[in-house]
């Protein structure tokens, strides 16, 4: 807002002043908030359908997550933000506060886990 004071050519008097600013914030906001709806409005729109579900939204995954709730919670979390948030290794780091390598060893170990307990309930990877 104080850019475009200082960027505009008008010369208020200062009496008029404080009446135009209060009008350049009431249309700031109503911009913005235009923009917030009209963004509200895509998405509600092209991402809340049911082909854009994710496929471990299906009830046969079950068994899958009943597995990574068992794991310790250093891979389960890791294994979580990977695989089901979609993150990036460098981004499990940076949310975690951890070292990318040490992320790459607790997906190793908590995968290695994972695949044991799977086993012993009678899954394979294919199942999944």
């Amino acid at each position: 807002m104080l850019v475009k004071i200082l960027e505009s050519e008008l010369i208020l008097p200062f009496e008029k002043l404080r009446a135009w600013l209060y009008r350049s914030a009431i249309r700031a906001y109503i911009d913005k908030y235009r923009r917030d709806k009209h963004y509200h409005d895509l998405l509600q729109k092209e991402f809340f359908h049911q082909e854009h579900f994710v496929k471990f939204d299906d009830k046969s995954y079950q068994a899958l997550y009943q597995a990574v709730a068992d794991l310790p919670d250093r891979y389960q979390l890791v294994i979580d933000l990977y695989y089901f948030q979609e993150m990036t290794v460098k981004e499990v780091a940076h949310v975690l506060g951890v070292s990318q390598n040490l992320v790459k060893i607790h997906l190793h170990r908590g995968r290695k886990h994972l695949a044991k307990r799977l086993k012993e309930k009678g899954y394979n990877y294919e199942d999944f």
